[in-house]
């Protein structure tokens, strides 16, 4: 039977109210399989958090369970504030979920798949046609507009995965292995793009299984092993400054 999840832990007296991303004893089990038995972790908004650990150790479960697209067997998170357990369609509409592989609409063109994404987030036809052209503008894919995903080379599909993941004007970004794949000039195009959006206030949570990937665009690093959070390291002073 799957536990009811506590609500979360009440900031400590005087602190504001967090609106990146917040989870507390996080576990989450199919079958005997422990996926994810006890996590926690703080991704401040402004700031880059990498979450590093070997394959296998939980981390897209994680993510899954952050995405509100699994739901725990224990623990609390909230998500710009809103608790992602019992409220996941409110939570839904302030974050954004990049997973590793495009995956749908190959056929459809860029433009269409975003104008779609922001009609699905509830924007008028006319704010979503915009909406899209931004973010195409954005990813630097306004050549490939009408052009079908499937031509995009594995960088550009990824920025196209941003784009997407984003085209609602998310307060939260999770991505999961953004950087697999890619040649090194599309991995200086990712870090500058994230670093770009935490720098106008997005709280970004990064997963990966190599930790050299995510150094240079991340504020800190959270370690994750067979499901459990190991230790969290700063590498911006100026993200210690801001930890709660």
């Amino acid at each position: 039977m799957t536990a009811t999840a506590p609500p979360p832990a009440a900031p400590a007296t005087g602190a504001a109210p967090h609106d990146g991303i917040v989870a507390h004893g996080l576990a989450r089990s199919f079958g005997d399989v422990h996926a994810v038995r006890d996590v926690s972790l703080t991704v401040p908004s402004g700031s880059v958090t990498a979450l590093v650990g070997p394959n296998g150790s939980g981390k897209t479960t994680l993510m899954l369970l952050l995405a509100t697209l699994l739901r725990p067997d224990a623990g609390a998170v909230t998500i710009g504030g809103v608790d992602a357990v019992r409220e996941p369609q409110e939570a839904r509409r302030r974050l954004g979920w990049m997973p590793d592989t495009l995956g749908v609409w190959e056929s459809l063109t860029c433009r269409d798949i975003l104008t779609s994404l922001g009609r699905l987030y509830g924007m008028g036809a006319a704010e979503a046609a915009a909406r899209a052209g931004e973010q195409l503008e954005r990813v630097a894919l306004t050549e490939f507009a009408d052009r079908p995903a499937r031509v995009l080379s594995r960088g550009q599909q990824q920025r196209l995965s941003l784009a997407r993941a984003t085209v609602h004007r998310p307060g939260v970004l999770l991505l999961d292995e953004p950087a697999n794949g890619l040649d090194p000039a599309a991995r200086i195009r990712l870090r500058d793009d994230v670093r770009a959006m935490a720098a106008e206030g997005t709280a970004i949570l990064v997963s990966s299984h190599v930790l050299a990937e995510l150094e240079e665009m991340s504020d800190r690093a959270v370690f994750v092993r067979e499901g459990a959070t190991l230790s969290t390291q700063e590498f911006r002073e100026d993200a210690a400054q801001t930890r709660p």
